[in-house]
């Protein structure tokens, strides 16, 4: 078993525990962590948390969750500064209150950062990958992330190789960036499918069989299907005027919207589309399936273990259909260019200019961060921001008159949808803009709230180019701290 994953004989005399491993790192590191949702090297981060085991270490991931080792990293101070993207709620809370220091990074540019020196040395980097060629080339396990430029620029690598993971899956990767190459397909391969590794960097080699924990998927609720509703009426539009062709390739996230708006493509008879994102999970595995979608580039496949049995089962059917690529080619604005892409990314709040906020709670508490919406949406052919009208059982109006945070700004947004309907913004002025937001996407219980401002804001500012009365501008969360809802009486 070992010969046939190791095929490297220096890499097979560095093999140990996942504790030995752990011992290598010293307390104040700097390290890099493989993974994107998935692909995490749980047994030797698990290894760091045990007594004894490094503290006070920076860093560098994708994009992790709240599934272990994360959370004990975090609760054991094993990690105290963190960057990239996060959805671990013990992070979150420590980061809230000041005990971990986070940074918040666009994705497409991270790998870059990383090769720059912007986070200086680079110490160790843990790599899950399922494969070690015989010229010490690393194969990946099934998120690519930020795995080249950890491996290209960390001083030493630990490798933890899964066993769980089928070694007949090597060949599912493109490591390539070619810049003077463009994308046309999906399944253009720009370089190798795996990734050099000179022998004096691997420090170790740790073997594990571990599945990964899967957090499940948010089901769809009827607002989510009203959201998913307002986005394939505007996508009809777009195909039926001619402004899309009918085979566009589409960025969508995981959850209950994407599920909805990817069935909502299904049912309303979309067919041979291309899918360029950062996650394709089980649903997105059944409409690349059923022929919604003919081919995908995405950075990681988040699978549940049927869902990755059965990519497993078919193997060349699905390398023939989709590519796991690092995300400074998946969140690169040159390749997003190349798709013609329509993004669509969730949002927190947006204001009546279409100004979104995508990270922070009333402009102070970071939830996750920006990941890679602002990627997608600076550089593609259509981007559509969604958010439920309400949040909070309806206390809080999630279209207000200026957003507490800004990741994305006015420029980059040229739709707005929710449940109640869409904005498209395109060509139009901040008034204009106004108008739209607040009688398309607004919930009716905010609608006049929101008339009334702009409405005085008009008159205050004389027919300002955007009119805001800076001391009002946030009544409605500042009505939210005092009274816990953005409702006036």
């Amino acid at each position: 078993m070992l010969r046939h994953r190791i095929l490297n004989e220096a890499a097979r005399s560095k093999i140990m525990s996942a504790q030995q491993a752990a011992r290598l790192i010293e307390s104040g590191m700097t390290i890099g962590v493989s993974g994107f949702a998935t692909g995490f090297p749980y047994a030797v981060l698990m290894a760091m948390c045990e007594p004894g085991g490094p503290r006070g270490l920076t860093v560098l991931g994708g994009a992790i969750g709240s599934e272990e080792p994360f959370p004990s990293m975090t609760n054991t101070g094993v990690m105290t500064r963190f960057y990239g993207w996060q959805r671990c709620r013990e992070l979150r809370y420590k980061l809230n209150h000041g005990e971990v220091g986070f940074i918040d990074v666009h994705l497409g540019q991270f790998a870059g950062k990383i090769r720059k020196g912007d986070y200086g040395k680079l110490d160790f980097s843990v790599i899950q990958c399922m494969k070690i060629r015989e010229d010490g080339g690393l194969v990946p396990a099934l998120a690519a992330g930020i795995v080249n430029a950890l491996v290209e620029c960390s001083e030493k690598i630990i490798v933890e190789l899964n066993t769980s993971l089928s070694a007949e899956l090597e060949g599912i990767h493109d490591f390539g960036l070619n810049p003077e190459k463009r994308l046309v397909s999906m399944l253009d391969r720009l370089g190798d499918d795996f990734l050099p590794c000179p022998p004096e960097k691997l420090a170790a080699v740790v073997i594990t069989d571990d599945v990964e924990e899967r957090l499940p998927t948010r089901d769809t609720n009827e607002i989510y299907e009203g959201i998913a509703a307002s986005v394939i009426r505007c996508l009809r539009r777009e195909t039926e005027s001619g402004r899309l062709p009918k085979d566009f390739t589409l960025q969508v996230g995981t959850g209950g919207v994407a599920n909805a708006v990817l069935q909502g493509l299904r049912e309303g008879g979309f067919k041979g589309l291309s899918m360029f994102t950062e996650i394709l999970s089980d649903s997105a595995l059944d409409f690349l399936d059923s022929g919604v979608f003919k081919e995908a580039t995405t950075t990681a496949l988040d699978l549940s273990p049927e869902a990755l049995d059965r990519v497993t089962a078919n193997l060349q059917t699905y390398k023939s259909k989709l590519v796991i690529r690092p995300l400074d080619v998946t969140n690169n604005a040159k390749r997003i260019d190349d798709m013609g892409l329509v993004g669509m990314n969730t949002v927190v709040e947006a204001d009546i200019y279409g100004n979104v906020n995508s990270t922070h709670v009333t402009g102070t508490n970071m939830i996750s961060g920006l990941g890679g919406s602002n990627d997608f949406s600076r550089s593609c052919k259509l981007s559509i921001f969604i958010t439920p009208s309400t949040a909070k059982n309806g206390n809080i109006s999630c279209i207000v008159p200026m957003v507490t945070h800004h990741d994305s700004t006015e420029h980059d947004t040229d739709i707005i949808a929710t449940e109640y309907g869409f904005a498209d913004l395109r060509g139009k002025t901040p008034k204009e803009r106004a108008l739209l937001i607040i009688e398309n996407c607004a919930h009716p219980d905010y609608r006049g709230l929101l008339r009334d401002y702009f409405g005085e804001a008009c008159k205050a500012t004389r027919g300002a180019h955007t009119p805001h009365i800076l001391h009002k501008a946030f009544a409605f969360q500042e009505r939210l701290a005092r009274l816990g809802t953005m409702k006036d009486g």
